[in-house]
């Protein structure tokens, strides 16, 4: 498994565009990452996917 990490930006900022971190990680597990890791309020995830999954596509 490769590990990965996406910055999704402008999450939590000034409390607009507010998502809370335990629901970004089931979404992330819910696409069948694993190992997912969210990085405190920031939108940050740190996740591992199969090296059957080419990187363009995720």
């Amino acid at each position: 498994m490769e590990t990965y990490i996406s910055i999704l930006r402008g999450i939590n900022v000034s409390g607009q565009k507010k998502i809370q971190m335990a629901d970004l990680k089931v979404l992330y597990e819910e696409l069948k990452f694993k190992d997912v890791i969210t990085y405190i309020q920031s939108g940050n995830v740190i996740f591992k996917a199969d090296k059957k999954s080419p990187a363009k596509s995720l």
